[in-house]
């Protein structure tokens, strides 16, 4: 079976970890015996997807790997203020009463801007289904409905929703605008990493038996993993200290765990944060406001290699991921592989990883208080600390495989390739 994969970036180079999922399940969907083409952008950074990018990286095509083909960005005008002006306007109209379903299709196709691709996909196949990932930046997706229609294959999506931490978050609206609805509703089946995502769908209408929750799995371990007392001293990390590894952004919780770890200084509890990711304008501007005292509390790496990263894992106290945007984490995988607890948001498809007081902490998304108590409750009781993170090793190894994921995702596909002979009723070109 011939599987074409759409998505808006790809790892290597894109940090992100939807980025990583796909690359992830398309290996292992290889493994398996099915051939998987990734067409992506050449997007090596989250500014790329606005500043635009012509010339691909160059990466050694290796056998036993999806074939990936790389598609220029086209710049936004006026750069990252006039899109989030764009996705904000996207927003106010599909809430107006008149149907504004196509013209918010023709504003998504910047997110990203990808000139040419319709026109590069009828160059490749032929597939026997086509799924895309991420509807936060939907364009790959739409031109792959439009891809189905015309070849009359199946569509599956995983969407990786970002449903907030409440009803009606703002982050929740930029996953569930009307044209992403019509997405939604028209795939023939979605693909999900946990039953609270499956949740939040069944909220907003959809039918649960085209909904399908898989999961994630963890990556493989680097091969060396450096002495974590060589990267402590390499980058001036004192212990104890706690890890927060992804974008820092106020929607991924940077400036609440800098506050919780603030705080517990100023109780005299002394730990040290230290930040991995890419940093946002937003965090560099809360950043700046810092007094030097402050400052000398938090370590920002910006991003960093896996081989440190797993050392940084194996020797901080927990990890941290107070975010309200992610729909798994695989990072937290990745932290129960070193018998590391984690300390979370209770928000997103969070709550559906993480065991609250078994293998984890769940606190509110922004609540610096609840999560300022549940590191120093880790800090000051390292038996817990210890169980919770041996827990969640088990659980990893028993559950959280990606064999068992692409298992899940190959069942979806034969199902879906041996029963649909002709398009559902109510489909339209568009």
């Amino acid at each position: 079976m011939n599987i074409l994969f759409l998505s808006p970036a790809y790892y290597p180079p894109f940090p992100g970890g939807g980025e990583r999922y796909v690359q992830a399940l398309g290996m292992e969907l290889v493994r398996q015996g099915y051939g998987v083409t990734v067409v992506t952008s050449c997007a090596r950074q989250e500014q790329d997807l606005w500043q635009g990018c012509s010339e691909p990286e160059a990466h050694d095509q290796v056998v036993d790997e999806p074939s990936v083909v790389r598609r220029p960005l086209a710049p936004f005008p006026g750069g990252r203020s006039a899109l989030l002006a764009w996705r904000k306007l996207m927003v106010l109209l599909s809430t107006l009463p008149v149907d504004q379903t196509k013209l918010l299709e023709r504003m998504g196709r910047q997110f990203p801007a990808m000139p040419g691709l319709s026109a590069a996909l009828e160059q490749l196949g032929p597939f026997d289904l086509v799924h895309a990932f991420n509807l936060s930046w939907e364009t790959p997706a739409l031109f792959g409905r439009a891809f189905c229609l015309r070849h009359r294959v199946p569509l599956v999506l995983t969407p990786f929703m970002h449903f907030g931490a409440r009803p009606n978050d703002r982050v929740a609206r930029n996953t569930t605008m009307k044209h992403q609805l019509h997405l939604l509703q028209q795939a023939q089946m979605l693909t999900v990493l946990t039953k609270s995502e499956r949740d939040g769908l069944l909220q907003l209408g959809l039918m649960g038996d085209k909904i399908v929750p898989v999961g994630a799995g963890l990556d493989t371990l680097p091969s060396t993993i450096p002495n974590p007392d060589l990267i402590c001293r390499r980058h001036g990390i004192d212990r104890p200290f706690v890890l927060f590894v992804g974008r820092n952004s106020y929607d991924k919780g940077a400036h609440h765990a800098v506050e919780a770890v603030l705080r517990l200084h100023r109780k005299g509890k002394d730990v040290q944060l230290v930040l991995a990711g890419q940093m946002t304008p937003e965090f560099r501007r809360y950043w700046h406001r810092l007094n030097t005292d402050a400052q000398r509390r938090i370590r920002r790496l910006g991003v960093i290699g896996e081989a440190d990263k797993h050392s940084l894992l194996q020797a901080c106290e927990a990890l941290l991921l107070p975010s309200r945007t992610d729909s798994f984490g695989i990072v937290i995988l990745e932290a129960w592989a070193h018998s590391r607890p984690v300390i979370a948001a209770e928000a997103g498809g969070i709550p559906g990883v993480i065991d609250d007081g078994q293998d984890g902490l769940l606190v509110p998304f922004g609540d610096i208080e609840g999560l300022s108590r549940a590191i120093r409750a880790l800090l000051d009781a390292p038996d817990l600390s210890h169980r919770m993170g041996e827990r969640g090793r088990t659980k990893v190894t028993q559950t959280y495989t990606w064999e068992k994921v692409a298992c899940r995702v190959g069942a979806v596909y034969q199902s879906l390739v041996s029963e649909i002979t002709s398009l559902p009723h109510g489909w339209e070109v568009t």
